[in-house]
């Protein structure tokens, strides 16, 4: 293999390197900001959940 084919191959695999790590982060992100939204709408539900009290 040539000088210029390890470097290409070389860069590539540099560029696939970031890429994975921008995907694994955006896919982290997003985990993380839908159990944010989930914790948040739990706790409204809970604090406006009217208790039922006893009839007699």
């Amino acid at each position: 293999m040539t000088r210029l084919g390890k470097i290409l191959m070389l860069a590539a695999l540099i560029c696939l390197g970031i890429l994975c790590a921008f995907v694994g982060s955006v896919t982290g992100a997003i985990a993380f900001i839908t159990m944010g939204i989930l914790v948040e709408v739990a706790f409204w539900v809970g604090i406006f959940k009217t208790k039922k009290r006893p009839l007699t």
